[in-house]
């Protein structure tokens, strides 16, 4: 179990007792109840779940940030907040190494600021039709630790909301950064859909293949 005061949040425990986590963060206007059943759709009996609320009310759901001008700001906010939650979980037992941060969206520019600016490694950042917020000279902020963070990101040629070829872009400047990235271009819209749930799993699981002897 996790307990946290820092968002509004739901724990769903691995079906086979284990020590990785998943964090999940939805898109703008979004909340975490469509994600009651993601345990069941990615089928990772050995992760463990921990789906955030955002914390800001937004239409009939919530959203992470602000609207421009004030996007920079808002997401500088959500990151200590998020930094705070992964040290408290960390004091709690849960290795950085082995906590995963999943999001949609906007939940995904959120997952991989938080990636490039934590000073720990993590299990990894799974990023679904999201973006990016680079900062001034994030290159020189990016520790050996986070360099070893590994990353994958799914996007749609039919993406009306966020453009492929805007996220690709910032998906080649982590690569030239010497991020381990990979990147999937697929025939959807700004979605999850249910052919990238294998691929995910796929991944994830090459990662936790890693902490076998």
């Amino acid at each position: 179990m996790i307990s946290t005061p820092l968002f509004r949040h739901k724990f769903i425990p691995a079906k086979k007792k284990s020590d990785y986590l998943m964090i999940v963060l939805h898109g703008r206007g979004d909340s975490i109840k469509p994600f009651y059943s993601f345990n069941d759709e990615l089928n990772i009996p050995e992760m463990n779940y921990l789906l955030l609320n955002a914390p800001r009310k937004f239409m009939d759901g919530y959203t992470w940030y602000g609207e421009p001008p004030f996007q920079s700001n808002g997401v500088l906010k959500i990151r200590e907040k998020l930094f705070d939650l992964l040290n408290d979980l960390e004091n709690q037992g849960w290795s950085s190494e082995k906590i995963f941060l999943f999001g949609f969206s906007q939940g995904c520019l959120i997952s991989a600021d938080v990636g490039l600016n934590y000073p720990k490694k993590l299990g990894g950042v799974v990023g679904i039709s999201g973006y990016f917020n680079f900062y001034p000279r994030w290159r020189n902020n990016l520790s050996f630790e986070a360099k070893r963070t590994p990353w994958l990101f799914t996007h749609g040629h039919q993406d009306d909301i966020l453009p492929l070829e805007e996220t690709k872009y910032g998906v080649e400047k982590l690569k030239d950064a010497g991020l381990a990235v990979n990147w999937v271009e697929m025939n959807k819209d700004h979605s999850l859909q249910e052919e990238e749930y294998p691929l995910i799993r796929r991944w994830v699981r090459d990662q936790l293949a890693t902490f076998e002897p």
